[in-house]
């Protein structure tokens, strides 16, 4: 009988974009074999975050397990730059799909006017201090009126450190890219550095563009 960690894994592959694309690919790759493994780290990375806060928990379902595939695609290919490279190709399929429903989503009358604010509103709810994220308001964005935060702190950054995989951060500030890049042509997402490939803040900048 499987343990309630091992269940927790597979719901949360099963559920988030990012190991679910994985998941498949994995299984369409003939690797389906190596699926166990990455329950089982998946299941020994919920239990050593059993502590973490619900709010955190919410963000852990997806990162858990992607550190988990990422472990094991570096023991079967044994290098970092083909683990990285299959992965890159693999993990954002999903959420690439995503990003060209947004647009046809966008079409309705002057919803992307109130994203901004609505972004503003999403920050405070999902990505706020209670799930280990800190931020800061920027007062002035070039004269635009917008949506303007620098994010100092990210449990995406801080969990990968933690599990010494620093270089996959890169792939979930990619995934932010992908969903609201170019979710309108008269929004601009602004973003040009992240805290999960080297810079010193998540720049998150979407206002928008003056008529």
């Amino acid at each position: 009988m499987e343990n309630n960690s091992i269940k927790l894994a597979k719901k949360y592959i099963k559920k988030e974009m990012m190991p679910s694309s994985l998941k498949d690919e994995f299984c369409k790759r003939g690797m389906g074999n190596e699926l166990e493994k990455v329950y089982i780290r998946t299941a020994e990375l919920i239990e050593d975050n059993q502590h973490a806060s619900k709010a955190l928990k919410t963000h852990l379902e997806q990162i858990l397990p992607c550190i988990a595939f990422y472990e094991v695609l570096l023991e079967k290919e044994g290098s970092k730059e083909k683990a990285l490279s299959i992965y890159g190709d693999w993990a954002l399929l999903k959420i690439e799909k995503i990003g060209k429903m947004i647009p046809k989503i966008m079409k309705f009358p002057g919803l992307y006017k109130v994203m901004p604010k609505l972004f503003d509103i999403m920050l405070d709810k999902l990505f706020g201090a209670a799930a280990g994220f800190e931020s800061k308001a920027v007062p002035e964005m070039d004269g635009q009126k917008g949506f303007a935060r620098d994010m100092i702190v990210c449990p995406y950054v801080e969990t990968c450190r933690k599990y010494d995989c620093m270089e996959i951060a890169q792939f979930f500030c990619k995934s932010d890219d992908i969903t609201y890049g170019n979710m309108h042509p008269k929004l601009l997402w602004g973003r040009t550095k992240t805290l999960g490939t080297g810079g010193d803040c998540c720049d998150f900048r979407m206002y928008v563009k003056s008529e």
